[in-house]
C-alpha cells in the first residue's frame, strides 16, 4: 500500500513532526533505506526490533522498514526507565534496540549500558538521533543501499507489537499481523466516510503503538492522506497545531479532550476544517462529549477495545448524536460477541455483564507468553475484556463499568464510572476518578478524587449534586480528594493504581 501510495501521490505530505515534513516519496524511500541496513543485519524472519522514541516520524518508517524486512517492530515510550525497558526487551527477545536521545533529566544510553549485561540477545544498539549511543538513523539512511529483498513471508504471520498501558504490573506485548491491521483501519476508514485526502493528527502519544499511533499515524499512510505528529502533549500546542495544519481528524484519550476544551473556551481559533476526533482509551463523559461538539464544531467518536483484544464496535460519523455520546456504537461485521454473566453464560433481556468477542482485528495473544494469553481469552477463544455492557434495542453497546474496578459497599455494588460520569458534568471539576477504600465494616467506601478549576469544592458540595441527580445513597462519595493532576500512563490514560498509591499515603 505505501509504495502505491507513493507512486500515486509522490509529493503529497505523507506525515509530519516538530523536526521534519514527508513526502510519500521521501517518506517510501527512507523506509527502504532502513530496511536495507535491517536486512544487512541477516536477522532471523520475525525477529524483534524496539524502537524508543518520542511521538516523532522514525515510528512509522521503523514500522515499514520492519515490515519490509520481515522483522516484528516493537515501539516504546520514551516514559518508560529502566524497569518496563528491561522487562520489555526481555519479554520480546529483542535483537535490535534503537536509543532515544539522552535529555537534561535522564540518560538512556547509561539505562541500556546497565541493561545490556542482561539482555543476551539483544544485538544491535542504535541511536534514534546524532548524539547518543552506536550508530544514529540519520547515519543508517545516508549510508544504506536501497531494500531488495524478498516480501513479507505472510501477511497472517505476527509482526507489529502493541504495549499494553500497564495500568497495574509491568507492560504486556500483544501481536498483530498486517491483515488484522488492514481489516481494523478499514473498517476505522468507513466510520470516517474518509474521503482519502484528510489531515490527521495523533494528540495521544504515538510511541506505544495502539491509539495515538494506529489510528492518526497509519491509517492515513495506508490510505494516502497525512499525518501530522504531536510531538509532546500540551493543549495549547496542541490546538496550535489542529489550527495550523488544518486537521480534519485528530485522535485524543479523554483527558485530553477535557483539558483542550479548558483551552480552547478562552481563544479565538478557526478548527472550521476539523471534522471528527476519535477518543479512546478510558470513557469520556457525555456531558464533555457534547461540549467538545458544540465548542470544537466536530463528531466526538468514542472508540472502545483494548490493545489485548481489539475493538468490537464502532462509532461513526452518521450515528445520532445521543448515540455517540452514550454508547460506543454498534458490533462489527465478522464479530463473534457475547455479553456474559459471571458464570459464564449469556445475558438475557438487555442485562450487563462481561463484554467478550473475537474478529478479524485480533487473532493472536501476546508474545512468549502463553499464560497470560490462556488468562485473558476464553476457552473458544474470546477476548475477557472485564469491562460491564449491556446491547440496547438498537443494538449499540453501551459500558457500564469494568467488573474489577467495581466497589462492593456493604454488600450494595457502586460503579465508578456512574459517579465519575456525574461528577464531570460539575463546572468546578476538570477530571474525576474513584476509587475503593478498605472499610472494616462496610469492606469498602467510595473515594472521590478530582482536579478542580480553583479552590472551594467541598465533599460536601458534590454529595449534594449527587443526590440531585438520583443517585442512591450508597454510591455519595465518603472521601474526597484533590490533586493539581492525575497519575497518568505512558498512553496517556488516568493510572489508577498509581492514583490508589497517593491517596494511601495521604490517608496514613
Amino acid at each position: 500500500m505505501l509504495d502505491e501510495n507513493a507512486a500515486r501521490h509522490g509529493e503529497r505530505l505523507a506525515v509530519a513532526d516538530a523536526h521534519r515534513r514527508l513526502t510519500y516519496r521521501e517518506f517510501a524511500e527512507q523506509t527502504q533505506l532502513l530496511a536495507g541496513w535491517l536486512s544487512g543485519l541477516r536477522l532471523a524472519r520475525g525477529s524483534v526490533v524496539a524502537v524508543q522514541t518520542r511521538s516523532s516520524t522514525l515510528i512509522p518508517l521503523m514500522h515499514f522498514a520492519c515490515d519490509r524486512a520481515d522483522l516484528t517492530f516493537l515501539p516504546l515510550s520514551d516514559a518508560w526507565r529502566s524497569r518496563e525497558v528491561g522487562h520489555l526487551l526481555r519479554q520480546s527477545r529483542a535483537r535490535v534496540f534503537i536509543v532515544p536521545p539522552d535529555t537534561k533529566d535522564f540518560s538512556y544510553a547509561e539505562m541500556i549500558s546497565e541493561l545490556r549485561g542482561d539482555l543476551p540477545e539483544l544485538e544491535v544498539v542504535a541511536s534514534a538521533e546524532e548524539g547518543s549511543t552506536g550508530i544514529s538513523v540519520e547515519e543508517i539512511v545516508s549510508r544504506s543501499s536501497q531494500f531488495r529483498g524478498s516480501p513479507l513471508a505472510s501477511p497472517n504471520e505476527p509482526r507489529m507489537c502493541m504495549v499494553t498501558s500497564g495500568t497495574s504490573g509491568l507492560p504486556k506485548i500483544s501481536l498483530y499481523t498486517d491483515n488484522n491491521l488492514w481489516y481494523f483501519l478499514s473498517t476505522y476508514v468507513r466510520t470516517l466516510e474518509s474521503t482519502g485526502t484528510e489531515v490527521f493528527a495523533n494528540l495521544a502519544p504515538a510511541n506505544t503503538g495502539s491509539t495515538g499511533y494506529l489510528f492518526p499515524v497509519l491509517t492515513p499512510l495506508l490510505f494516502g492522506s497525512t499525518c501530522v505528529m504531536l510531538e509532546h502533549w500540551n493543549p495549547i500546542t496542541a490546538l496550535e497545531l489542529l489550527e495550523r495544519e488544518k486537521v480534519n481528524v485528530a485522535v485524543a484519550v479523554p483527558t485530553q479532550v477535557i483539558k483542550l476544551l479548558d483551552v480552547a473556551r478562552d481563544r479565538q481559533v478557526d478548527l472550521s476544517p476539523l471534522r471528527a476526533i476519535t477518543t479512546a482509551g478510558a470513557p469520556l463523559p457525555p456531558e464533555v462529549a457534547e461540549e467538545a461538539e458544540r465548542t470544537l464544531g466536530c463528531r466526538i467518536l468514542p472508540m472502545y477495545g483494548a490493545t489485548d483484544g481489539g475493538v468490537p464496535a464502532f462509532t461513526t460519523v452518521s450515528d445520532p448524536a445521543e448515540k455517540r455520546y452514550s454508547t460506543v456504537g454498534k458490533i462489527i461485521p465478522h464479530t463473534q460477541f457475547r455479553i456474559a454473566t459471571a458464570d459464564g453464560s449469556v445475558a438475557e433481556g438487555g442485562s450487563a455483564g462481561e463484554v467478550q468477542w473475537r474478529n478479524p482485528i485480533k487473532t493472536l495473544g501476546y508474545l512468549n507468553d502463553d499464560s497470560q494469553t490462556q488468562a485473558a481469552f476464553t476457552p473458544d477463544g474470546l477476548y475477557r475484556s472485564g469491562d460491564l455492557g449491556e446491547l440496547d434495542d438498537e443494538g449499540y453497546l453501551r459500558i457500564v463499568g469494568r467488573a474489577k474496578d467495581l466497589i462492593i459497599r456493604g454488600g450494595q455494588n457502586v460503579s465508578p464510572r456512574e459517579i465519575e460520569d456525574i461528577v464531570v458534568g460539575m463546572e468546578e471539576v476538570v477530571e474525576a476518578a474513584v476509587l475503593g477504600l478498605s472499610d472494616p465494616v462496610y469492606g469498602e467506601r467510595v473515594c472521590l478524587c478530582v482536579v478542580p478549576k480553583g479552590p472551594g469544592l467541598t465533599l460536601e458540595r458534590v454529595a449534594a449534586y449527587l443526590q440531585e441527580r438520583g443517585l442512591p445513597k450508597f454510591m455519595i462519595p465518603e472521601h474526597f480528594m484533590e490533586f493539581s493532576e492525575f497519575p497518568l500512563n505512558s498512553g496517556g490514560k488516568v493510572s489508577k493504581g498509581d492514583l490508589r498509591t497517593l491517596v494511601l499515603e495521604r490517608t496514613r
